[in-house]
């Protein structure tokens, strides 16, 4: 595990609302980015409920506008973690706008979305040719995967 010998402790920005809020990403880019990492553990053969898990912990953790700061890094304490920013995005339940700088407190949308675009956010459910169960260390993995793509 990460932080572990053989694995050096995350030392990366720990607010990924930070890394990514100029990018002003809207619900269909997150969806493309969770359904990518849903391919990507496919291939490696990760069971569909393992990518179905994984899929609901990135939506969660990542795609709710103004979501209270969370830990993902325990060594680096609660931070903003919202990534999709636009004022499409779904807004959390809990939402703390006023601690977000940019995209997401600016109350108007910089990414536009056509008259067409009606369609719903791509899911992350795949198929994975029943893949054998990689249990939860696959759900690690996934998710350690996800993160070096973040």
């Amino acid at each position: 595990m990460q932080g572990m010998a053989g694995f050096a402790a995350y030392d990366g920005d720990p607010s990924m609302f930070e890394v990514h809020k100029f990018m002003d990403l809207n619900p269909f880019q997150l969806g493309y980015f969770i359904q990518q990492v849903a391919l990507a553990g496919a291939s490696f053969g990760v069971a569909q409920a393992d990518l179905e898990a994984v899929g609901t912990a990135l939506q969660h953790l990542f795609g709710l506008r103004c979501s209270p700061p969370v830990e993902v890094v325990k060594a680096q304490g609660a931070q903003l973690q919202a990534i999709c920013v636009n004022q499409s995005c779904p807004l959390s339940p809990d939402a703390v706008c006023n601690k977000y700088e940019g995209p997401a407190a600016s109350g108007s949308p910089t990414t536009s979305m056509s008259p067409s675009s009606t369609r719903a956010a791509p899911s992350a459910t795949v198929s994975t040719g029943g893949a054998a169960a990689a249990g939860v260390g696959g759900v690690a993995a996934a998710l350690g995967f996800a993160a070096l793509l973040l």
